[in-house]
């Protein structure tokens, strides 16, 4: 595991619990929240991670797939001009 996957993973563990922490994301890591998350989501669901347990790898699974969910749901800013 790379030291940014660790970084993202130990993130989302973190700030799940207080839900996700979208607004530190960007400036964190330089991608979006839902980026972020399809990341996340990808790397539990993958069995190259074997140092998240189960647990906590099911926790960030549901986790990322709501907040995902939740993205597509809800509808862009239009910026007027």
């Amino acid at each position: 595991m790379t030291r940014d996957t660790h970084a993202m993973l130990a993130f989302a563990t973190k700030w799940s619990r207080f839900g996700g922490g979208d607004e530190y994301i960007l400036p964190e890591f330089g991608i979006t929240p839902t980026v972020f998350y399809q990341r996340i989501l990808a790397m539990v669901t993958s069995t190259l991670i074997n140092e998240v347990d189960f647990a906590t790898r099911t926790h960030l699974r549901e986790f990322c797939s709501h907040k995902i969910v939740q993205a597509r749901a809800t509808p862009a800013v239009q910026v007027s001009r």
